[in-house]
């Protein structure tokens, strides 16, 4: 399939023709500018890599602006950097296609929308967020190094910010605002929130990195680097902790969805090829199962946030997600085809029409729901046509006999079981717009869709 992609864009006649073009003035450039081009493609990873560094820091939890000049610097260089000669290149992959759509369905939403000068500084985030995905497979292409770079970084910054939620916890640091309802909980206990200033975007900045972590710890596994796998595996239990402290219901449920989905992949992948084990499974889920159940049990605040899940209309968080949907729904209905226009400020001008008193918001608390409110059914389709194909790809490159990817299958499961993970959050939270969220995703995304037999041996980490 990425072969006919390839040869079907390279041969259209209007996108065949531009790039043929580009190419022929990078060929004259590249004699004598080659080498600065590679440099400047070089940096431009740096960048990238800067940028998942930083992702945490407390000067970006309000301020998008910065990350996002961020992303554009490192955009600039690498696109100078090709013209000017460089020898990295991106090969197009058939998920580029429905990335595109999703762009082209974002701008006929905007331009269309009754709020068109909100709609079109919403769209500016969305290229952004979207010119992220070709960044991040340019600039990951050629090298496995890279990509176990980025994944590092991330973790390495997941796990700071982990540390720095205990010692809140520790220190059983106030809220910055009521997040809990007091008449169903009981004071609801300590929730962190590290430096974003909110505890439902901390966990879901932490959800994505727990199966990644994970996967990482089965690839070094295989490998048998088995004190880099314990010490990946340290980082998962971290995180999993910070995310029970949080106190995110969301998070919650996402975590639990994301281990049911990596525990049924291993399982099936160690019966089928490691028949010595198959009489432990049982046992080995049995265990999981059991020691979640007794974390519920002993923690009380995992109890009670557990238990305001089945509060309904009792809990005022409950109550208000209902007010919002049901309002969401109605706004659909009556712009179900290319949808009310893009971005948080489009929503509130128009959602002010359908609220319900007393309860405003600045999006549906429902990544479907809110995709079909902006872009209508057109974008609902798009954007699960691109996650579905990424988690085929992901799928197919697990399983793969042709191109045996080895130990590196264990991080093809890692990203797809956090892409899984932030789809089953953004069911129930509005997080998942948020750039510390956000990036993680089209990471995720780009990393799938990249190729993965670039080397004879996939195994090879240079």
């Amino acid at each position: 399939m990425e072969n006919w992609w390839q040869t079907t864009f390279k041969q259209s006649l209007l996108l065949g023709s531009i790039f043929a073009s580009l190419q022929t003035f990078k060929d004259k450039l590249k004699p004598t500018t080659g080498a600065l081009g590679s440099i400047l493609q070089k940096i431009a990873f740096l960048i990238v890599l800067a940028l998942f560094l930083a992702i945490g820091l407390p000067q970006f939890a309000n301020d998008k602006m910065g990350l996002a000049l961020i992303t554009l610097a490192a955009g600039f260089l690498y696109v100078v950097g090709y013209l000017l000669g460089g020898k990295e290149k991106r090969e197009l992959s058939y998920i580029d296609l429905f990335v595109l759509l999703l762009m082209g369905i974002n701008i006929i939403s905007a331009f269309s929308s009754h709020y068109l000068l909100a709609s079109i500084k919403g769209l500016s985030k969305v290229i952004i967020y979207i010119s992220s995905y070709f960044l991040f497979t340019a600039v990951l292409q050629a090298s496995l190094k890279r990509r176990l770079a980025i994944l590092f970084t991330l973790l390495l910054n997941g796990l700071l910010l982990a540390f720095y939620g205990f010692y809140q916890y520790k220190i059983g640091v106030a809220p910055l605002a009521t997040w809990e309802d007091p008449s169903v909980e009981g004071g609801g206990g300590t929730r962190i929130f590290a430096t974003m200033g909110n505890p439902n975007l901390l966990a879901g900045f932490f959800i994505p990195l727990v199966p990644i972590s994970l996967g990482l710890t089965l690839y070094f596994a295989e490998l048998k680097k088995y004190i880099a796998a314990i010490a990946l595996l340290s980082v998962s239990g971290a995180l999993v902790l910070a995310i029970v402290f949080t106190g995110c219901r969301g998070a919650y449920i996402a975590l639990g969805a994301c281990f049911a989905m990596l525990g049924l992949s291993v399982s099936v992948w160690a019966w089928k090829y490691l028949p010595q084990v198959r009489k432990f499974l049982p046992v080995i889920g049995a265990l999981i199962i059991v020691a979640l159940a007794l974390v519920v049990w002993k923690v009380p605040q995992v109890q009670e946030r557990i238990g305001s899940m089945f509060s309904g209309r009792d809990h005022s968080s409950n109550s208000y997600r209902m007010n919002v949907w049901i309002a969401s729904l109605h706004m659909f209905a009556q712009n179900w085809w290319l949808g009310i226009g893009v971005g948080n400020e489009a929503f509130r001008l128009a959602y002010g029409l359908y609220m319900v008193s007393g309860f405003d918001a600045l999006g549906t608390y429902c990544v479907p729901l809110e995709i079909a409110v902006e872009n209508g059914i057109i974008g609902v389709v798009i954007f699960a046509l691109l996650v579905g194909l990424a988690m085929f790809k992901a799928h197919k490159l697990f399983w793969d006999k042709e191109n045996d990817l080895k130990a590196w299958r264990w991080v093809i499961l890692g990203l797809s079981a956090a892409l899984f993970a932030l789809m089953i959050h953004g069911m129930v939270d509005t997080v998942f717009y948020r750039p510390q969220v956000h990036f993680i995703f089209w990471l995720c995304v780009s990393l799938i869709a990249l190729p993965w037999n670039i080397y004879k041996d996939a195994n090879r980490e240079d």
